[in-house]
């Protein structure tokens, strides 16, 4: 009787446990890869050899509208002597018209070299690889293009100490968004 007890106590927790992980599993996975397919996503692989916090702020407004706090997302960059890729995922469902990418607050931040840049939306995405990045993107006064064909950029402070190093996006950048999340 001890013996039918245990096996029937035994068959019943190893049932219960294997069927508990295995709908946990489906559960999360689907989960997991559905947000990342809705998210908007930026790369940008560059060379910071300094670690640094990058900064993207997206638009959803017409161009000179000011960009918000809100509608930044920040990403920690690690400092590297090889290209790094640098990722900012965008709140679901929030499509930019226009972009502006803040390259770090660490003063100390040595020449970055800009290996390529990217959006992605669900299956379509637009690269901008090397020097070509300039196409797309206008420096403010807090960054100097050192060389422009191999794409290496100095972020400095201004004489007034102002030191905010980006980029805003041009209208040839607007274009391309409006063809991947067309």
């Amino acid at each position: 009787m001890r013996t039918k007890l245990f096996f029937a106590s035994l068959i019943l927790f190893v049932t219960f446990t294997s069927c508990k992980k295995e709908v946990s599993k489906e559960e999360v996975k689907p989960a997991e890869v559905e947000t990342k397919n809705n998210n908007f996503q930026v790369t940008l692989t560059a060379t910071v050899k300094t670690d640094d916090n990058f900064q993207l702020y997206y638009s959803q407004d017409a161009y000179e509208a000011p960009y918000k706090e809100e509608n930044s997302v920040w990403t920690a960059v690690k400092g590297n002597d090889n290209p790094q890729d640098i990722v900012f995922n965008l709140p679901e469902d929030a499509i930019p018209n226009y972009i502006r990418i803040d390259f770090g607050t660490n003063e100390d931040q040595k020449e970055i070299i800009i290996k390529n840049f990217k959006m992605k939306y669900y299956s379509k995405s637009f690269e901008a690889k090397d020097s070509l990045f300039f196409n797309y993107f206008i420096p403010n006064d807090c960054i100097k293009i050192v060389d422009k064909k191999n794409a290496v950029i100095q972020n400095f402070k201004t004489k007034e100490g102002k030191y905010d190093p980006l980029f805003y996006s041009e209208k040839a950048l607007y274009d391309q968004i409006q063809l991947i999340v067309k």
